[in-house]
């Protein structure tokens, strides 16, 4: 009995022992105390224990590169009034590459571009018409001049180059106030890679400002404060103006230019022009008795009335007003910028600003020239081509991409810095607009300044503005009359 107790007991204490050893958690799922660095299992165990352990990585595939597009041997001809059908000598190492990169670009994307004089410049808008009308181009791309344009776009003979998916209108590559020039209706029909030229602004003659107890320099800095409005301008004139010998006769007058320039001036910087676009109708409407309009065309006339602006001298030549600023008869001359050619061997320092803001503008200039236009007609694919090839011809040279413009030169031909980096610089970067003038054939500044009518002096602001509008809307009622 005393034994059959005992192996009672020996075998419960042996369930026990063996119950207590399968409740013990192992050792891998014994939580590591606090102060004990958690193991972190290796990558593979956690994808798959050891058959992952023994994968091999997959090594990363290289991108096969796309090849060159293909143009297929294309020949673009891109249509002007002016080439002379020979290749010059490079002038120099920048000239040198770019010809070297062209034709790189021809070889590996396959295709020829030259450009080709296809006519005089009198006969140049008859050439695209005629023949994109009989839908044989006699070009790929033409060079316009902005007079030839409104015809054929209102025909419509001219392709959207914003529907080419090659085109890119957001690309650096082309001139936005052309694009912006060049838009109807959210689309667009003309580009150029050509940059913005300095345009409308004041010369002034640094030693009459000193004379009149002025800082050479004011004009700068009511400039690049914002602070150059016309009232400043009016303020700047009345101590400019001078009677030397006290005979009631002004000797000096502070500001010469001519009546065409001047108004342009005054209309411009007043925010306004001489044509508005109509969305509704889609036409162009001349604009010249809005009031903004008639506040620049005021300005002009009361610098006139107030004796600041040189009266046209009798008999003299329309240049009179760059002379007069030559040989320093005259503090300021308002006018173009390339007029500067005429001021480099003055003996007087000059300076050239912006003209300035009027109420409902900025100080803004004005930009001209050629717009490059695609007919209607072409193969939409050889018309994407023609846009991709062209791109390539017209990009900047690898190493030259900031060399585009020639600020040598403006430094070389002025007196000052502030001339170039405060003035031409903005002016070139755009500061500036368009007119729709040229939108419309036959219109023209001098019905603003009524150039036919005996000038600013002749007629009120008002007549001026209802005689010029009536040649205007002539014009324009003419221009539109067939659509009717």
């Amino acid at each position: 009995m005393k034994m059959r107790k005992l192996s009672l007991i020996s075998l419960l204490l042996l369930i026990i022992m063996l119950g207590l050893t399968a409740c013990k958690p192992s050792e891998k799922e014994t939580e590591p105390a606090d102060n004990e660095p958690k193991a972190t299992a290796p990558a593979q165990e956690e994808k798959g224990g050891e058959e992952a352990t023994d994968a091999t990585p997959e090594p990363t595939a290289t991108p096969t590169p796309e090849p060159p597009r293909d143009l297929g041997g294309i020949e673009v001809i891109v249509a002007d009034w002016w080439s002379t059908g020979t290749e010059e000598e490079a002038k120099n190492q920048k000239e040198e590459d770019q010809r070297a990169y062209r034709n790189e670009m021809q070889k590996k994307h396959n295709f020829t571009l030259v450009n080709k004089n296809i006519g005089a410049w009198a006969e140049y808008q008859e050439i695209f018409i005629t023949s994109t009308m009989s839908e044989d181009p006699v070009a790929d791309i033409f060079c316009m001049d902005q007079k030839f344009v409104p015809e054929p776009l209102k025909q419509g003979l001219l392709q959207a180059v914003s529907d080419l998916p090659s085109f890119g209108p957001e690309d650096e590559l082309w001139n936005k106030s052309m694009l912006e020039f060049m838009t109807q209706y959210g689309k667009i029909y003309g580009f150029t890679e050509e940059q913005n030229g300095p345009g409308l602004g004041i010369f002034f003659n640094k030693r009459f400002f000193q004379e009149a107890g002025l800082d050479p320099d004011l004009l700068y800095d009511l400039q690049k404060n914002n602070e150059w409005t016309w009232d400043k301008l009016l303020e700047v004139c009345a101590k400019l103006v001078r009677d030397d010998n006290g005979d009631g006769i002004t000797d000096i007058y502070p500001l010469s230019a001519w009546n065409v320039e001047i108004v342009k001036c005054g209309v411009f910087s007043n925010g306004s022009d001489y044509v508005r676009f109509n969305e509704e109708t889609g036409k162009y409407e001349n604009n010249q008795n809005s009031d903004d309009f008639l506040a620049g065309l005021q300005f002009a006339v009361d610098l006139l009335n107030k004796g600041y602006l040189k009266p046209d001298p009798e008999g003299a030549e329309w240049t009179w007003f760059e002379t007069a600023f030559k040989n320093a008869e005259v503090a300021m001359c308002a006018t173009e910028w390339y007029r500067h050619t005429a001021f480099q061997d003055m003996e007087d320092d000059w300076g050239f600003v912006f003209f300035p803001a009027g109420p409902k503008g900025e100080m803004r200039t004005m930009y001209t020239g050629n717009p490059r236009v695609m007919p209607t007609g072409l193969d939409p694919q050889r018309a994407d081509d023609v846009i991709f090839a062209y791109k390539l011809w017209v990009s900047a040279v690898p190493g030259y991409e900031d060399e585009d413009i020639d600020y040598p030169y403006y430094y070389s031909v002025t007196r000052d810095t502030r001339t170039v980096e405060e003035t031409l610089v903005p002016m070139i970067e755009g500061k500036g607009f368009r007119s729709l003038l040229y939108q419309i054939p036959g219109l023209s500044y001098k019905y603003g300044s009524n150039m036919e009518g005996g000038g600013l002096s002749a007629m009120s602001p008002i007549e001026i503005s209802e005689a010029a509008s009536s040649a205007f809307d002539s014009l324009i009622n003419d221009f539109y009359a067939e659509e009717e």
